[in-house]
């Protein structure tokens, strides 16, 4: 379950039904009726233009600039991604797609899968759960499993079933939910076009980045951290729930200790990218 959750995270704002759904703990009530792809870098057609800082009454979440009031629901709705994440000179992939299945009166049913990529039925996670619309005014762990109604999990091609306690405990919602840093830069890169497995589409580019400096203390030692992070969104409004066609984060963290051992400062770095691999449009109504 957690690697799953990592996968799911690693896709941006797509990880809140998730996780969000698994801490909220609701008792369901209802029965549902090739190797990763290489890193290409993509620069900005346009110059970037220094933006003012978010808001800081604004909750953003996993990456900065995307929250839930962003979120647009439509029945039939679909959006798959490829995401890839590198830490420690090594690469997880992992397939992550979101469907909205139907809505009855002020309510959604949606599903959410999982897997490794390719995509493996066997070693996959599906999760379907039922929200009130009311979840695109929320921005708070609390606020969010106020909104959840339902929820079924189904590892692989076994049954339906509720959530264990496990699994609650492992989806820590409260670390997906972050208030902007009060330095955090928000630049605007302005438009570049994402070529993809879904097609070509152009985007808006917004680049957020922050550091986080402050005193720790290893083994009775004190040290300096210093944590960066820099995260690019390509949105584009062809695209299905947040319009996220490509977003790619980088965080690194720096631990010195005076008087230390060469190298014992030396970075860690995780960067994860995700690309949209497949969409489908919401249904128009009848």
């Amino acid at each position: 379950m957690k690697k799953h959750l990592r996968h799911i995270a690693g896709a941006g704002a797509l990880a809140f039904i998730v996780a969000a759904s698994l801490a909220a703990g609701a008792a369901p009530s209802w029965s549902p009726g090739p190797e990763a792809a290489p890193t290409v870098p993509v620069e900005p057609s346009a110059g970037p233009s220094a933006a003012p800082p978010a808001p800081p009454s604004r909750v953003d979440f996993l990456i900065p600039g995307i929250s839930l009031e962003s979120l647009s629901l439509g029945v039939g709705a679909r959006v798959s991604y490829l995401v890839v994440t590198h830490t420690f000179g090594a690469a997880d992939s992992s397939f992550i797609e979101i469907r909205v299945l139907g809505r009855a009166g002020k309510e959604y049913s949606l599903e959410i899968t999982s897997s490794p990529y390719p995509k493996s039925i066997e070693a996959s996670m599906r999760v379907r759960i039922r929200v009130s619309e009311g979840i695109t005014r929320v921005s708070s762990p609390a606020g969010v499993r106020s909104m959840i109604r339902e929820i079924l999990v189904r590892n692989g091609s076994e049954p339906y079933r509720a959530p264990t306690a496990e699994e609650l405990k492992e989806a820590d919602v409260e670390n997906l939910f972050t208030r902007p840093a009060p330095e955090a830069t928000r630049t605007e890169l302005g438009t570049d076009r994402v070529s993809s497995p879904a097609g070509t589409f152009l985007c808006s580019v917004v680049e957020y980045s922050s550091t986080d400096r402050r005193k720790v203390t290893l083994g009775g030692v004190e040290a300096d951290r210093v944590d960066t992070e820099t995260s690019r969104v390509w949105l584009s409004k062809e695209v299905p729930f947040w319009g996220v066609a490509r977003s790619r984060v980088e965080r690194t963290s720096r631990t010195s200790v005076v008087g230390g051992s060469p190298g014992a400062g030396a970075p860690k770095t995780t960067l994860t990218e995700s690309i949209i691999l497949s969409f489908r449009r919401p249904r128009a109504r009848g």
